[in-house]
C-alpha cells in the first residue's frame, strides 16, 4: 500500500470514529471541543461532512443523539439513504476504538482538511500563472492571502464569553510600549496641519527620538526603539539637512541613534497603495526593517487616483491595515493635510473621508496660537479632532525650538510619566542627575519644560 492510500485509510478511518463518537452516551464532555476542531466542509466525504452538520445541530438543541434517533431524523428529512443508511449509522457507533481519542481523530481530519486547503490555493495560484490573469504582482498577492487563510484557520479557536464578574476582577493588560505614555503597539497617530505646517519636521522628530532612546515631549531617556520613516514627498537632498540636525541633537543629549536604529526610504514620487506591485514592496520593505514604530506618508501621496471620497479612502485603509500586520503591531504615525481655511478658521480633520476620523486611535491637529507672541516664538496648540480611546500624555502646545525644530510645552497640571514604566533603575539614576545639573545651571523647574505665561510678565505698552 503507498504512502497516499495509507493516509486515505488513516483518514476514512478517523472520520467514521468522529461520527461514531457522536452517536455515543457519556461524550457531552467531549462535544464542544470537537465542534470546536471541525466543520462539516472539513471531512473528505461529503456525505460525512453533511451527517456531522446535522448530528452537531441535534447535540446543540439537546435533542437525543444515537443510531436508533439519528435515524429517525434523517428519515424524516429524507436524507437518510443519501447519508447512508440506518445500517451505517450502527457501523459507525461499533466503529469507535475509544471515545477517550476522539480530539486525535479530529486533529488528523483537520489537519487533512488544511493539506486540501493548501492544495487548492496552490492549484489557483498555478491556473492565475497559466492563463496570466491580471499581473504577476496580483496573483502573487492572492497566493499569499489563501496562504495565509489556511494557516489561520489552523489556529482560530473560539473562546468562551465571559462573564461580567469575571471580567472585571481580571487586572489591566499594561499595554506593550513603544514611547511609554504616549504610543503602544498597534496604535496609530495621525496628525494634521495646513501646508507648511510643520507636521513632517515634527513626525520625524517623534521618530528620531524614539530612535535615539528619548521621550518625544519630555527630558526623560525611554528604551531606543528601531524606527522606519518611508517618506513620499521630499526629495533625499530635502529631508538629509533637518534628519542630520535631529540625530546631532540626540548626540548631543549623550544619546546617539545606534546604527540599525533608524531606516528610511525616500520615495519623492509617492506610492500607489491600490497597485499590488507598490503594496508588496511597502510590505517587503517594513518585513525586512521590523520596526516598533513607523510612519509612512504623507497620506496624499500614497495613492494616484486623485480622489479623497470614501472610495478611494476604503483601499488605502486595507493597505496600511496590512502593513501594520506584516510589522507585527508596530505603531504608525501618519501626517496628513487639513483643509483649507474658511471664516478665518481651519479645520484640523484629515482632508477626505470621514473614515479617516474614525480610523487612528488618536488625532491631532497643529493650530497657530493666538495668544500674545505666538507668533514669534511660532507657538502651536496641539488641538486633537477626534476623542482618544485611552488616556495618553499628550503637550498642550508646541513652539520653535532651539536644538529641535520643535519644543513640548506643558503646564503644572499634565501628570509626570511614571518612572517605573519609563526608565530602568540605572536610567532613572542618569537621567536624575542631568535634571539636578540642568536645574542649578539654568533655574527653571525640573520635570517640564514651559514657556513663561504672558500674564505673569506682561510686556510694557506699545510693545
Amino acid at each position: 500500500m503507498s504512502s497516499a492510500e495509507e493516509r486515505a485509510a488513516e483518514l476514512a478511518e478517523a472520520e467514521q470514529a468522529v461520527l461514531g463518537t457522536m452517536l455515543r452516551h457519556g461524550v457531552q464532555d467531549l462535544v464542544p471541543d470537537l465542534v470546536q476542531l471541525l466543520e462539516g466542509s472539513d471531512f473528505y466525504q461529503p456525505h460525512h461532512g453533511r451527517l456531522w452538520d446535522r448530528l452537531c445541530v441535534l447535540r446543540a438543541t439537546g435533542e437525543p443523539c444515537d443510531p436508533v434517533t439519528v435515524t429517525a431524523d434523517l428519515r424524516k428529512r429524507g436524507e437518510l439513504e443519501a447519508l447512508g443508511g440506518a445500517a451505517y449509522l450502527h457501523e459507525l457507533h461499533d466503529a469507535v476504538p475509544t471515545t477517550a481519542h476522539a480530539l486525535h481523530y479530529a486533529e488528523i481530519i483537520r489537519e487533512e482538511s488544511q493539506w486540501r486547503a493548501l492544495a487548492a490555493a496552490g492549484t489557483r495560484t498555478m491556473t492565475a500563472v497559466q492563463r496570466r490573469e491580471g499581473t504577476a504582482a496580483e496573483a502573487a498577492e492572492r497566493s499569499v492571502e489563501d496562504a495565509r487563510a489556511v494557516r489561520d484557520r489552523a489556529v482560530a479557536e473560539l473562546a468562551p464569553s465571559r462573564d461580567l464578574l469575571d471580567f472585571l476582577q481580571e487586572h489591566d493588560d499594561e499595554p506593550d510600549w513603544v514611547i511609554p505614555g504616549v504610543l503602544a503597539r498597534w496604535d496609530r497617530l495621525m496628525i494634521t496641519a495646513g501646508e507648511g505646517g510643520g507636521k513632517s519636521l515634527l513626525l520625524r522628530q517623534i521618530l528620531m527620538r524614539a530612535a535615539a532612546g528619548l521621550h518625544p515631549w519630555k527630558r526623560a531617556r525611554i528604551r531606543p526603539v528601531r524606527v522606519l520613516l518611508i517618506d513620499c514627498e521630499n526629495s533625499d537632498s530635502q529631508i538629509r539637512p533637518w534628519l542630520r540636525r535631529m540625530a546631532d541633537a540626540a548626540a548631543g543629549e549623550g544619546a546617539a541613534v545606534r546604527r540599525g536604529q533608524f531606516r528610511l526610504e525616500v520615495r519623492p514620487d509617492g506610492l500607489d497603495l491600490t497597485s499590488a506591485a507598490d503594496r508588496a514592496w511597502l510590505a517587503r520593505t517594513v518585513e525586512q526593517a521590523a520596526p516598533d514604530l513607523m510612519s509612512i506618508g504623507p497620506l496624499y501621496k500614497l495613492s494616484t487616483n486623485g480622489k479623497s471620497d470614501e472610495e478611494a479612502a476604503r483601499p488605502l485603509m486595507s493597505a496600511l491595515e496590512m502593513i501594520r500586520i506584516a510589522s507585527g503591531g508596530a505603531a504608525m504615525v501618519l501626517e496628513a493635510h487639513a483643509p483649507h481655511a474658511t471664516m478665518g478658521r481651519r479645520d484640523l480633520r484629515p482632508i477626505g473621508s470621514s473614515l479617516w476620523l474614525r480610523w487612528p486611535e488618536f488625532g491631532f491637529g497643529l493650530s497657530p496660537a493666538t495668544e500674545l507672541g505666538a507668533e514669534e516664538q511660532r507657538l502651536m496648540d496641539w488641538v486633537p479632532w477626534r476623542g482618544p480611546r485611552s488616556e495618553r500624555s499628550w503637550p498642550e502646545q508646541l513652539c520653535e525650538g532651539a536644538t529641535w525644530p520643535w519644543q513640548a510645552i506643558e503646564f503644572a497640571g499634565n501628570a509626570p510619566i511614571p518612572t517605573g514604566i519609563t526608565l530602568t533603575d540605572e536610567q532613572a539614576a542618569a537621567w536624575q542627575a542631568d535634571e539636578q545639573a540642568a536645574a542649578q545651571r539654568t533655574k527653571i523647574p525640573t520635570q517640564i519644560d514651559y514657556l513663561p505665561d504672558p500674564e505673569d510678565d506682561p510686556l510694557p505698552e506699545g510693545q
